[in-house]
């Protein structure tokens, strides 16, 4: 038995409708063979040889075609036909051209090609099925109405033209057949790739959605895929087909309307649009608030325009970033807190002191008492200073060290390297290599990014043209701790750093690019980060080679509890003067030269006998050449290159049991305790001569506290 709703169901599914309503085709075919069979008719009535004996058949058959054709107008607003109408209104079609040949004269009429729209119409708009149908009703129709013509009306047949014909209604429509075939092969290829690409869409990490907009221009929500719902926390009904501007927050609403609708800024142009940015405020279902960046650009789809919106979640991102400019602030506010701290106490040495010598050898007692007071305001700056120095140390001394893991670095150090490369100019290449295995360590991780951005900003710097910068990141053994450490390696073939200025790269406010924007607090920060935790930090740049290098190790994690040292600085004696100390010899070191002759200035006029360098290399030569004798050593702790903690280390392994008086104007608690660890007295600077001469007494009696 014949199923007409298979049959139906077939014809439509085959049907090429470009996305358009089956009802719009057909109207449309409906009102082509309207206006069609108005012009076959006037033909006919103007032409037509028989038209005065077919007069009324043939306005009455018209008539009733018309009638047949307006009610199907009307009809098709409300739905499309049914199996049967689709079929009957090609016979129809068929029948009037066929009628009108017979009476034009037969196949020879001219009527004869309003046959090729109706075949090829119905093709175009319906497929290869009607197509074929209305090929075969055109064939039939002819063809019984050239006999009907021939035997009845006794008309001639000319068979060259009818074979002609015959072949025009086969050829013709098989041409568009195969026309239609490639229509319908890139249809079918456009919507295969539009369903693949929201496929690839619905499927990605990324939250997307698409809207278009109303009436009113407001964007509407069409569709959003599984990360839409991931993000925002809700289902996936409770988005579409609401307004685009409910995923943002109600201060961020008609912002989020503005950036949509500038998507379609340009709807009437065909062209391809740059898209669209901006950043918005968001709320999850949960009512946390997140950070958005969204991209939105238009997209053909299905016959129209749609918008189609990415977002990004950059919450964390901008939390981190925030986190960090915060470390980066404190640490550069810390830094150069701290560098003033140092360079103002050592002015304040230097006024001090100087002050101090003039007195002794003033006899005036007007003019004492006026140098008296400048050696008082001298030490209200130092005990300003100090003050200052402990605001900017609170903020650091309540942060907890805590444990980072090795694998907790991996990702955090590939990122941080990404995204400095993306800064360098494109004649710099950036290569790294990170173990896989990395040690625990007692450092944050927005600490060592610091470390990393500040050490391949440098090595950037000192290249002038193409260049080369390394990274290596690792573990290795620390041989003296009997543990693991976190080596950092940063290498560039730049211009190198010059012999003389080698030691001076970590002082605060020096720089070789002062007419550059350069601060010269860069290394000194991560010389801080480093010795805050126990590190190393070395450079080398060989002369007349093109390598930089500077590296930093890290100490591992220490399981076990950590001994704290309290730090001793002496303060000037206010009740019980110290005792007399017997002359000493003295080998005196610091950095700075007017320092040195104002500290030997004191020591002499206290009775000893000192020696004085600039360097710690240089105080080691002397400490360890036989023919020179100390009783006493006094040492700065800051200065460039190797500092006084290192000297200490070096002296105590030669020599345990000689006194060690340690001057500093940093004052840099982490690090001082180490000090104490090896029976160093520590002092303040500004030194005046009682504190100096307390200094040195108890640096000679042993005592810590």
């Amino acid at each position: 038995m014949l199923n007409f709703n298979s049959i139906a169901t077939w014809l439509q599914n085959e049907a090429y409708t470009g996305n358009k309503p089956l009802a719009e085709l057909q109207l449309q075919q409906t009102k082509a063979r309207i206006l069609l069979t108005i012009a076959s008719l006037t033909y006919v009535i103007l032409h037509g040889d028989y038209f005065t004996y077919y007069k009324v058949e043939a306005l009455s058959f018209a008539a009733l075609y018309f009638i047949l054709n307006a009610a199907a107008l009307i009809s098709l607003r409300k739905r499309p036909f049914a199996l049967i109408g689709s079929l009957f209104y090609p016979l129809l079609d068929v029948l009037i051209v066929t009628f009108g040949m017979l009476i034009d004269g037969g196949h020879s009429s001219g009527v004869y090609f309003m046959l090729l729209p109706i075949i090829i119409g119905n093709g175009l708009r319906f497929g290869n099925p009607m197509l074929i149908y209305a090929q075969a009703s055109c064939l039939i129709g002819m063809l019984c109405s050239t006999a009907y013509g021939h035997y009845t009306l006794q008309l001639p047949i000319d068979y060259t033209l009818l074979y002609w014909q015959i072949f025009t209604l086969l050829a013709v429509p098989f041409y568009a057949y195969l026309i239609v075939k490639k229509v319908e092969k890139a249809i079918y290829e456009k919507n295969a790739a539009e369903q693949s690409s929201f496929q690839l869409i619905d499927r990605g990490p990324l939250p997307v959605f698409t809207f278009e907009l109303d009436a009113k221009r407001a964007p509407q929500i069409l569709y959003a895929n599984e990360a839409m719902v991931q993000l925002f926390q809700n289902a996936q009904a409770d988005i579409l087909d609401q307004p685009a501007d409910r995923l943002v927050l109600p201060e961020d609403s008609d912002e989020m309307i503005k950036f949509c609708r500038s998507a379609f800024r340009d709807e009437a142009d065909g062209s391809v649009q740059q898209p669209s940015t901006t950043y918005l405020r968001g709320m999850d279902a949960s009512g946390r608030i997140i950070k958005l960046m969204a991209t939105a650009i238009r997209m053909r789809w299905q016959e129209r325009w749609i918008g189609v919106c990415f977002l990004l979640d950059i919450t964390e991102r901008e939390t981190l970033q925030e986190q960090m400019e915060a470390v980066h602030r404190q640490g550069y506010m810390s830094t150069l807190v701290a560098g003033i701290v140092h360079d103002f106490r050592n002015v304040l040495t230097n006024m001090i002191g100087n002050a101090e010598v003039v007195q002794m050898n003033c006899s005036d007692p007007v003019e004492k008492q006026q140098i008296e007071s400048i050696i008082e305001a001298g030490e209200r700056g130092s005990d300003l200073i100090t003050h200052l120095l402990k605001l900017s140390r609170n903020s650091e001394r309540n942060q907890s060290h805590n444990r980072t893991q090795g694998s907790a670095l991996l990702q955090p150090l590939e990122n941080i390297i990404g995204l400095a490369r993306l800064q360098l100019p494109h004649n710099i290449r950036l290569v790294s290599r990170i173990e896989d295995e990395l040690p625990d360590v007692e450092i944050e991780i927005i600490e060592i990014e610091q470390i990393l951005l500040n050490l391949i900003n440098n090595a950037m710097q000192a290249i002038s043209d193409s260049g080369l910068i390394e990274v290596n990141i690792g573990s290795e053994d620390n041989q003296q701790a009997d543990q693991k450490q976190l080596c950092i390696t940063v290498s560039d073939n730049g211009e190198g750093i010059s012999e003389e200025n080698i030691d001076r790269v970590f002082k605060p406010f020096w720089t070789s690019r002062a007419d550059q924007g350069g601060s010269g607090l860069g290394l000194t920060m991560v010389q801080r980060i480093v010795k805050l935790h126990q590190g190393k930090i070395d450079i080398s740049s060989p002369a007349g080679e093109q390598q930089t290098t500077v590296r930093i190790c890290i100490p591992s994690y220490m399981t076990e509890n950590k001994v704290v040292i309290a730090q001793t600085v002496v303060t000037p004696p206010t009740v019980k003067q110290p005792e007399e100390t017997t002359s000493q010899r003295i080998l005196l070191v610091d950095d700075m030269p007017d320092i040195l002759k104002v500290h030997n200035a004191i020591v002499t006029r206290l009775g000893h006998d000192a020696e004085a360098v600039e360097s710690v290399d240089s105080a080691l030569t002397l400490f360890t050449d036989p023919s020179s004798h100390f009783d006493l050593i006094i040492t700065d702790f800051r200065m460039p290159g190797k500092d006084g903690l290192e000297l200490v280390q070096e002296i105590r392994k030669r020599d345990p049991k000689i006194p060690i008086l340690m001057v500093t104007a940093f004052g840099e608690d982490e690090q001082l305790q180490q000090a104490g660890s090896y029976g160093v007295t520590l002092m303040n600077k500004p030194i005046t001569i009682e504190r100096m001469k307390a200094g040195i007494a108890k640096a000679v009696a042993g005592e810590l506290t």
